[in-house]
């Protein structure tokens, strides 16, 4: 093969990657932004019974499953989460609730929120269950991605 073929066959090859891959990781990068899955940085603003702001992570895997820590004590949390029809995300979740070390029952927590532009809005309600009577709570969150970062 010429010289001048290699040339002509790396400008194509470089024209067509660059091409493609221009407006394809541009509508990746907006689609991204408001996707659910991966792990964010919460901040909880519970409003009922009482106010209190604290912080939590929210993990979300491809498939349904949902991951929760609470930011005052790193209580787990399980759960799943689906996409609704009308562009939202619900997801629930089951806390078991310790006093004294023994477990008294756990809590089942209602989530349903909005990604905008990679910022994480909702509402959720948590109530006892398994035993736990009369608590509930409610309230709002915000959140952010948890950025994938090299050291």
């Amino acid at each position: 093969m010429r010289k001048w073929q290699k040339v002509l066959i790396a400008i194509v090859v470089f024209a067509t990657v660059a091409h493609g891959t221009f407006p394809a990781k541009a509508l990746a990068d907006k689609l991204d932004s408001d996707q659910i899955e991966g792990s964010w940085y919460i901040t909880i603003h519970l409003t009922d019974p009482f106010q209190l702001t604290f912080d939590a992570t929210y993990s979300f895997a491809e498939g349904g499953a949902f991951t929760r820590i609470d930011g005052r004590n790193n209580a787990p949390a399980v759960g799943t989460w689906k996409h609704t029809e009308d562009g939202r995300f619900i997801f629930s979740n089951i806390l078991f609730n310790f006093n004294n070390g023994v477990r008294n029952g756990a809590i089942a927590g209602k989530f349903a929120a909005n990604v905008i532009n990679g910022t994480m809005t909702g509402t959720f309600t948590a109530d006892g269950i398994l035993g736990l009577t009369g608590f509930h709570r409610a309230g709002t969150f915000t959140g952010v991605p948890i950025p994938v970062e090299a050291p």
